[in-house]
This record gives C-alpha cells, sequence and structure tokens, in this order.
C-alpha cells in the first residue's frame, strides 16, 4: 500500500499524480478534476473494503445538496478516465446495493532510474538507456526552451504610461504603421457622439482632426500611413470615409475625405484593417448575423474608391486583427468562443485554434509567434505558455500592438451596468426609475410574473480574472433590497430563475451547475453537477420541481431530469419531455434555440416596418423580454436606445420610450425584463463609462 498519495503511484500499470490532478494512461497524461481525485483518494484508503455511497457524498460533496446519481455520474467519468470498464472492472468494482470497490494493485511509482535499472536486467538494457536519455535530453531542452522564453519577458522591462486622462471614454486605438501616431476617439464629458483625435507620440500632443457633430469612430491607418479609414454616423445614417493625412499633422483637420461606402447606424462600427496594398479585412452583416469581408479599394490619384467585395467563411467574429497576410481572430458559435489563426489568400483555409477561452481584445504580439490578450490584465501567449504582461485598473476592451516600437496601446476602464424599472400603462406611457446601486455592475436578473419580485446578479469583485457575483432581491413594496448570497468564487450566473411561489432561486452557471437560493435560509447550495451540458431548465407549476435535459459529455445524447426540492436530489425521467408543450412565455434563455426563435419570430412580424438588419444587431445587443401579448425589444438608432413592444394580438409595434444611449460596445449582452401583463419592464444599460488609453513599452527598442 501507498503511504503517501500526493506522491506518484501506480493503479495497475497506470501512472497517477494526485498533487497535479492527472494521470498517464497508455502513455498519455489525462488531467482530472477534484471531484475525481478525491474519489479515487477515498476508494484507495479503503481498499478491498466496500465504499458506500453515502461515504462519497459526505467526502466528495461536504455540506452540499446533490443528488445520489451524482454518485453514479462521478464513477463513470472516473472509470472513463483510467480506462476501466463496468462490464470487466480491474480498479473499480460495483457492490450491488452497497457502494463501490477499489480491486486494483496499488504500488509506489518506481523513479526513472530505477526504470533503466529494471530495463538493463534484460536483453535490450543498451537500447534502454540510450531511448531514456533521450527521451531525457528532449524533455529538458523541452523545458528549457519554455523557461527561456519566460526568463526573457520577465528579465525584458515593461514601462506603463498613461496617455489620456480626461473625463469620458477614449477607445478605438490604432497605430499608424510608423508609429509616429495613435489614432483614436473620445467621449468628451456630457457629449453623445465620438470625435476623432490622434495622438502624436513624438510630441505628446492630441490633435482634434474630426469634430462634425457626427460619431466618428473604429479609424484605421493604411499601409503606408497617408489615408485614415473611419466610420461616420448619426442616428439615421452611416458612412466609412478616408481622410487623406498626408502632410503636417496640424493640417489634417482640414483635409479632404471621400465617402467609401455606407454602413448601418444600427450595428457597432467595424475598422478596416490593410493587410496588403489595397486590400482591407472587415467586419459586417446580414441575416445571420455577423461575418468577415475583404474590401478592394483603389487609391489612384487620390480619389478612393471600392472595387469589389468578398465575403470570407469566417462568421460570428467577435474580435480581429491582421498583421501583414496573419489574420488572428475570436469567434463565438454557439456559445464556445474559439481564438483562431489563419493566412489570408490560404486556398485550404488551415486554421489553428489557439484557446478556447474568451477574451475582450487580442492582437499580434511584438515577438514572432506569439499573440497579446486580454481580459482585466493583459498577458502573452506563445503556444501553450501564457505570461502576464500587464495588470490593468478595469476592464481592457482594446489592443494594438506596434512592432516597430515594441510598444502595444490599449483602454481600460469602468462601466456602471444598472437596472431600471418601466411601468407601462395602457396607453403606452411609461415612467422611468433605477432600481439598482450605481456602485456595482448588474449583469442578470429575473423579475415574477406578477412583477413584485426582482432578483439580480451583481458583481462584486475579481481575483485573478475569477469575478464573484452577489445575488440580491427587491420587493416592488420596500425600498431597498437585500443580500440572497455570494455565488462560488469564479461561478459566472447566465440564468436567474424564480419559482412560482417566489421561495427559491435557481441559478444555471457557465459551467453548467445548478444552484438553489432559498429565500429563508439564503444559503447557495449547489444541487446539479457533473454535467456537460444543461439545457430547458424550468420549473414545474407549483414550485416544487426543477425540470431540466442534460448531457454527461458533449457527445452523449440528451436525458431528462426531475430535481425534487424537498428530497434534495434529481430523478433521472423518461425523455418525453416537461417542456415540450410549453408555450414561448413559459421558456427561457437556458433552452436549446430559445434566443433564434424569438429572434426570428419579430424578424417575421416586423419585416415590413422595421430595418431587418437594424433589428438583428439590436437583438444581438438586447435579449428582449416576451410576455402575454407580445414582446418587449430595444432598437438601437444610431447611439439611442429605444424601447419597443410588439403586440402579437393586434400585429403591431409600438414605440414606448427611450432608455438611454449605447456608445460603445465592449461589454455584455444586455436584459429586458417583463411581467407576465407586461405592466412592469426592467431593463439594464451602461452609465458612465470611463476610459483611458494607456502606452505599454517592452523593453529596449
Amino acid at each position: 500500500m501507498v503511504e503517501n498519495l500526493d506522491k506518484r503511484f501506480l493503479i495497475n500499470e497506470i501512472l497517477v499524480d494526485l498533487s497535479n490532478l492527472s494521470v498517464c494512461v497508455d502513455g498519455s497524461w489525462r488531467s482530472i478534476e477534484a471531484k475525481h481525485a478525491a474519489l479515487l483518494r477515498l476508494l484507495i484508503a479503503n481498499k478491498g473494503q466496500v465504499v458506500t455511497r453515502d461515504a462519497i457524498l459526505d467526502i466528495v460533496w461536504p455540506g452540499t445538496i446533490v443528488s445520489d446519481n451524482s454518485v453514479s455520474q462521478l464513477v463513470v467519468q472516473l472509470r472513463k478516465l483510467l480506462g476501466d470498464s463496468s462490464n470487466e472492472p480491474k480498479i473499480i468494482k460495483t457492490v450491488p446495493r452497497l457502494g463501490y470497490q477499489c480491486i486494483a494493485q496499488i504500488k509506489k511509482a518506481p523513479t526513472l532510474l530505477e526504470q533503466v535499472e529494471e530495463l538493463s536486467r534484460g536483453r535490450g538494457a543498451q537500447f534502454a538507456m540510450l531511448g531514456f536519455f533521450m527521451g531525457l535530453v528532449v524533455t529538458l531542452l523541452g523545458v528549457f526552451i519554455a523557461k527561456q522564453w519566460q526568463s526573457e519577458l520577465q528579465q525584458q522591462p515593461v514601462t506603463a504610461t498613461r496617455i489620456t486622462s480626461s473625463p469620458g471614454a477614449e477607445v478605438f486605438v490604432r497605430f499608424s504603421p510608423n508609429g509616429n501616431y495613435l489614432a483614436y476617439s473620445y467621449l468628451a464629458e456630457g457629449a453623445d457622439q465620438f470625435d476623432l483625435a490622434v495622438y502624436d507620440l513624438e510630441t505628446k500632443t492630441t490633435h482634434t482632426i474630426k469634430s462634425s457633430g457626427y460619431s466618428e469612430e473604429s479609424a484605421s491607418w493604411s499601409l503606408d500611413g497617408n489615408w485614415l479609414i473611419y466610420s461616420r454616423s448619426d442616428p439615421v445614417s452611416c458612412e466609412v470615409r478616408a481622410l487623406h493625412v498626408k502632410g503636417p499633422i496640424e493640417m489634417w483637420r482640414l483635409a479632404r475625405d471621400s465617402v467609401l461606402g455606407s454602413c448601418n447606424s444600427a450595428q457597432d462600427s467595424a475598422p478596416w484593417l490593410e493587410y496588403r496594398a489595397g486590400h482591407f479585412i472587415t467586419k459586417s452583416w446580414d441575416k445571420g448575423g455577423t461575418y468577415l469581408q475583404s474590401v478592394a479599394v483603389t487609391f489612384a490619384d487620390n480619389h478612393p474608391k471600392v472595387l469589389n467585395t468578398t465575403a470570407l467563411p469566417i462568421r460570428d467574429v467577435t474580435h480581429y486583427q491582421v498583421n501583414q497576410q496573419t489574420l488572428l481572430y475570436q469567434v463565438k458559435e454557439q456559445g464556445v468562443y474559439r481564438l483562431n489563426l489563419g493566412l489570408l489568400g490560404d486556398p485550404e483555409r488551415q486554421i489553428t485554434t489557439l484557446s478556447k477561452q474568451s477574451f475582450s481584445a487580442l492582437s499580434h504580439g511584438y515577438q514572432d509567434d506569439t499573440v497579446i490578450i486580454a481580459k482585466q490584465n493583459l498577458s502573452v501567449l506563445k503556444g501553450r505558455e501564457q505570461q502576464l504582461l500587464y495588470s490593468g485598473f478595469g476592464a481592457i476592451s482594446e489592443i494594438d500592438v506596434n512592432t516597430h516600437l515594441r510598444a502595444s496601446a490599449h483602454t481600460e476602464g469602468v462601466a456602471e451596468i444598472n437596472f431600471y424599472q418601466l411601468a407601462v400603462d395602457a396607453q403606452g406611457e411609461a415612467l422611468q426609475k433605477q432600481l439598482t446601486s450605481p456602485a456595482r455592475m448588474d449583469l442578470l436578473a429575473a423579475l415574477s410574473d406578477d412583477g413584485a419580485h426582482f432578483v439580480y446578479a451583481s458583481v462584486t469583485a475579481k481575483n485573478n480574472d475569477a469575478p464573484q457575483f452577489e445575488l440580491w432581491h427587491k420587493h416592488a413594496f420596500r425600498p431597498t433590497s437585500s443580500l440572497l448570497g455570494t455565488m462560488p468564487l469564479g461561478e459566472v450566473p447566465i440564468l436567474l430563475l424564480l419559482s412560482p411561489n417566489n421561495e427559491y432561486l435557481a441559478i444555471l452557471s457557465k459551467s453548467h451547475k445548478v444552484y438553489l437560493i432559498s429565500s429563508f435560509t439564503k444559503e447557495v447550495k449547489k444541487v446539479v453537477d457533473n454535467f456537460a451540458e444543461i439545457a430547458d431548465l424550468h420549473w414545474s407549476q407549483d414550485g416544487r420541481n426543477l425540470y431540466y435535459r442534460a448531457k454527461l459529455s458533449t457527445e452523449a445524447k440528451w436525458q431528462a431530469w426531475q430535481f425534487t426540492v424537498s428530497q434534495g436530489r434529481s430523478e433521472q425521467q423518461p425523455l418525453v419531455t416537461h417542456s415540450s408543450d410549453l408555450s414561448l412565455t413559459q421558456k427561457n434563455s437556458s433552452f436549446v434555440g430559445y434566443k433564434e426563435q424569438v429572434r426570428e419570430y419579430l424578424v417575421a412580424a416586423l419585416t415590413e416596418t422595421i430595418d431587418v438588419e437594424q433589428l438583428r444587431g439590436s437583438l444581438s445587443l438586447y435579449q428582449p423580454a416576451v410576455y402575454r401579448d407580445g414582446v418587449y425589444f430595444v432598437l438601437k438608432r444610431g447611439h439611442q436606445l429605444v424601447l419597443y413592444r410588439y403586440l402579437s394580438s393586434e400585429n403591431k409595434v409600438e414605440e414606448i420610450h427611450p432608455i438611454g444611449l449605447h456608445l460603445y460596445a465592449g461589454f455584455t449582452e444586455l436584459q429586458v425584463l417583463a411581467s407576465f401583463d407586461g405592466s412592469q419592464v426592467i431593463f439594464n444599460r451602461i452609465n458612465n463609462y470611463e476610459s483611458d488609453i494607456v502606452l505599454l513599452e517592452y523593453g529596449d527598442r
């Protein structure tokens, strides 16, 4: 028996390293989760004895209400990781109606030297020794290269300089090719349109280039540095323009600009990035969502003109950057983020996926084969190695790198995201009031059918990019909110669901777990775990059961489940789901295809009255609210946000009330909620976005 399970040991022929949460099966290392490790420790510690299901629940899920089936699922997953089978077990044996038993041989793992000595006793000792040392050399070389790269990064000083600090927002940063200038847009305090400015990095002075009363955004440079391409918009029109910037910077504001084409003011502006002379990459929209396109432009005789556009087969794009022929971009497909790298003009379109995390900003690095990524902090990514570069003050929303300067510029700042209430009467008149504190970011909420109970999730802190959320409750007849509980660090709620009797709040997290809070005990308890996917989460009419569908793995089939609150456990149900006969008003965003269903419903109903592209862009910004008589939705007109409602029985759309401004697209999806009868409407919006531009210089130029 192994005395210290924190050291490496063997289960049969499987090498186990619990301290690093990994196992080596058939020469391949696999990661395991902490719960798998806890179960394995328990079984090994009681080798040859039966470990009951209750004992597993107590050790693996202490103080947490989970279903008995969670034990079965965890054992299935552990067997799969170890290459074991329930039919012919070699490691974990099922003891019917009792529990599980470890039947494997457990022994200390031999050291590398012991392995070589064992091989040397038989034939092929010389080859074994040679293979051992060759493998050791390759391993050490790989470690040396990785450590050397990290050491070089650590030795290079990073100098941070804040180059703007005025009230308001400075965004859309972009270096000129020669590194002399930095173009950006700024929003003066109290203004509702962006002006275009250029910062001279040599003289350290800012020049306002465009202040026309329109909103000038997303400026980018031609490769020769002679043209600035930017968008200019107002609530009803949008143009892409080219400004000739050859000559003294003091004269640029008087230079002639030319219209390259039109854009949609309901969509967020997108930069035109030149990857070779006369060829640009930009983002566009159609009825299916966002996609990248290549635009061919001529600047002959200083008269810019678009020659043609070609759609690229790259959709659902959130961010993109180009460096010569290399395209770096992030997509979000069916809720999954991917950071990809491809080569423009490659007929085979070979793509390398660098990461499956989501990032708020990205750029090619200042060194070859590196990428700079951002969330709360800036990091450099090379292969699988990631190194912290800079810890920001507030969220980092965009970044641009100039390799000539060995420098980057990024925006960082904070915003208030708060919920507001509209009381709407039969004539459509609305009274607006703020519901939540301006000191927090309130990102998600739920409203009871009668409109009396409002619960919301508020970001409280971030620790190493891991957010923590508080859950609050406000009653319509009470002036203040009360704290229901705090989510575990790093758990991000994506759905809040009040029970029909308003006694319980169910929370679906991004990691596919379900938590439950009682309004009386105010304890956050995890009630559903160990699933790869969860969908169709909803309450029974009496509020005693939670119904949901789940998958044990992404490749597995859906299973129907019922969680009974009084028993604190889930039981599998026949796959004839409880959701098959639910109306759209009874569903929520956890239902497969729900958002698309609502979007297509509105598009089909409003095609004759509202521009479809404008509507689709607005629906990607705000999640609409379906209620008894129709749908509340927000339409973005320029920077103005306006609340509308569609009355299905009368087949008409009504403008309700302006709800504020949306000036920048670097944030999460926003939300509209409605009571069942539609008399109470709640929405969140971004207020007082404050950001500055920070210049980072890496080592010596």
